[in-house]
């Protein structure tokens, strides 16, 4: 613009004018295929940034924990807002702020007091981003953790929608509900309305700033310190120096929220690092002991369980009684590795739990949860445990566990689609599914919480087939149970009250000193 002013303008020469079109096509050439290589850079780290992340994100949420799993839950949420800064906008008007100072000094180079008031001009953008940040910081801040209640909430919500239906709390869990989205939608709205007040006095200032650099360049022609080309040139110039602040004002939400979600990823990547095992140690033979364990699932409530020392030889059958709350549930879960003690040790044949490979380790496991926990898919294939199906294995644990003459019922089988959480089967059906998969191959350690809850009595027998032959396999067996007639199946008997082992032994021992009938169960 500058030489067509000057040069063009003054001269009427039509090849001067050719020439300098000729270069600026080739300088526009050149620069849109710098900002479609940096595109495709920005693309390409995206990509390679989710394929690092996801599968730790994936082994994250897939790791049980006692701690809340909200961040675990919402990683992917995080990266997706990650990506989509690293490839919108936003991310531009950072990278372009460097030129800023390009600018400036072409700015000065054609005069020195119009780079001043460009600098200064920046200068004052600059600090309507800052105050941009104190004011919309926090409230963003707040929002994301409303919406994160809110999701929570939701979920819960979800799980307990029959007993919310059948008790008449619809009302009050909306009101809940909508209670949570407020607060949600209050923090958005201060942080949007402050958010756009202040692009509105951006947009003023640049406005303002860019006229009054232009009159201020009139001013410097008129006294013979500037050629008109040069106004020109310097309007623009200022123009593309304020562009990249302006920017980042205008995009401050997204980049508060990139900010935040950057954190939790990091967050989540830092506290549940990748492990590789050189060295795989094979299926245990099913020793199992714990050595001085503490866990509290509260950051400051009681023990859950308190200096508990426990050992279960190989092959045995040991049933864990005792009233409801005495940490019972928790006992089973630190000895299959869902739990990790605060202090002392969990070990399977002399190896401490926390550095096995549990992914390993699991094929030679079997694990029932109190609350049985299918997944959307065949229930041949929940029956596997989502690996290749063994059809032989499958009929086996299903027979074994009295699943079979109730898939074989079904129109489809084996090939049954389940809905999530094992949608469109009783309870009864679900735990008898969850008991197939449990003794599925034949692992070489069976972890059963309450088999017998939500079964009638021809179920329950299939429960004690199940006992009987995996104690005939001389596989190493622990379960919970309040029914006697399932605790009198063991070879030994823990009874847990308050967090602790009160009582531990051969069956017959226990259940003298508890009464003969098993009363403590």
């Amino acid at each position: 613009m500058l030489q067509v002013y000057d040069r063009v303008l003054t001269s009427y020469d039509d090849n001067t004018l050719l020439g300098l079109s000729l270069i600026v096509v080739f300088l526009y050439l050149v620069y849109a295929l710098l900002e479609r290589y940096r595109g495709l850079l920005l693309v390409g780290v995206s990509e390679a940034l989710d394929a690092d992340l996801v599968p730790q994100l994936h082994s994250a949420i897939l790791r049980p924990s006692i701690k809340d799993r909200q961040k675990e839950l919402s990683g992917l949420t995080d990266l997706n807002i990650v990506k989509q800064f690293l490839t919108g906008q936003p991310i531009l008007s950072l990278l372009d702020t460097p030129w800023v100072l390009v600018y400036l000094g072409a700015i000065a180079l054609l005069h020195p007091s119009l780079g001043l008031v460009a600098l200064v001009s920046a200068a004052l953008l600059f600090i309507l981003a800052l105050i941009n940040q104190r004011l919309t910081g926090g409230k963003l801040a707040d929002a994301q953790r409303a919406t994160i209640s809110e999701r929570r909430l939701v979920s819960n919500v979800l799980g307990a929608s029959e007993s919310i239906q059948t008790m008449g709390m619809r009302v009050s869990l909306a009101a809940r509900l909508a209670q949570v989205r407020s607060g949600y939608l209050d923090n958005l709205l201060v942080a949007s309305l402050r958010g756009v007040n202040l692009s509105g006095i951006s947009k003023f200032f640049r406005t303002l700033i860019q006229s009054v650099a232009l009159g201020y360049g009139a001013y410097l022609a008129i006294n013979g310190e500037m050629t008109a080309g040069m106004i020109i040139a310097g309007s623009i110039l200022l123009g593309r120096a304020l562009a990249p602040i302006e920017g980042v004002i205008n995009s401050w939400k997204q980049l508060a929220e990139f900010k935040k979600s950057y954190t939790n990823l990091d967050e989540i990547v830092r506290s549940n690092p990748g492990v590789e095992y050189s060295v795989e140690l094979g299926r245990p033979t099913g020793k199992l002991q714990l050595v001085d364990v503490s866990l509290r699932l509260r950051d400051h409530g009681a023990h859950t369980l308190d200096k508990v020392n426990l050992v279960v030889e190989a092959g045995e059958t040991l049933a864990v009684i005792g009233p409801s709350g005495a940490g019972k549930t928790s006992l089973l879960k630190v000895l299959c590795g869902i739990y990790k003690p605060q202090q002392g040790q969990a070990l399977i044949d002399g190896s401490d739990l926390a550095f096995r490979d549990l992914d390993a380790l699991g094929q030679h496991l079997g694990y029932l949860a109190q609350t049985t926990e299918l997944l959307a898919g065949k229930a041949s294939e929940n029956i596997s445990r989502f690996s290749d199906v063994d059809s032989q294995a499958v009929i086996k644990a299903a027979q074994l566990s009295g699943a079979h003459e109730m898939l074989t019922a079904l129109p489809e089988g084996y090939e049954t689609v389940l809905g999530d959480a094992g949608h469109g089967l009783s309870e009864g059906q679900k735990r008898k599914i969850g008991l197939a998969r449990a003794i599925y191959r034949d692992p070489s350690i069976v972890f059963l919480d309450e088999p017998g809850t939500g079964l009638d009595d021809a179920s329950l027998l299939s429960v004690v087939r199940v006992i009987q032959a995996l104690k005939t396999c001389k596989t190493t067996l622990v379960f919970t149970t309040h029914q006697p007639s399932l605790a009198r199946l063991a070879d030994k008997i823990a009874v847990m009250v308050d967090g602790q082992i009160r009582l531990f032994g051969p069956r017959a021992e226990v259940l003298e000193k508890i009464g003969g009938k098993g009363g403590g169960a």
